[in-house]
């Protein structure tokens, strides 16, 4: 599966149905936010990005021009 925001695989383990790295992580309701409507529910973000959102949000936005 692919991030919706850098497209480099997320390492979801849910596609071998295994318990997914993500269940332990929470993200921020605002970067949610930004994954387009029919995406929604059928993508994970990955922890790159999670880790880039948190550190830098502003950047996060200009890198994948939001601003």
């Amino acid at each position: 599966m692919t991030c919706p925001f850098c497209l480099a695989d997320n390492g979801c383990a849910l596609d071998d149905n295994k318990v997914c790295w993500c269940f332990q992580l929470v993200v921020p309701d605002d970067m949610l936010a930004l994954i387009p409507s029919r995406q929604k529910d059928l993508v994970c973000v990955c922890r790159q990005c999670i880790d880039f959102y948190r550190a830098d949000k502003r950047g996060f936005l200009e890198a994948f021009e939001f601003d």
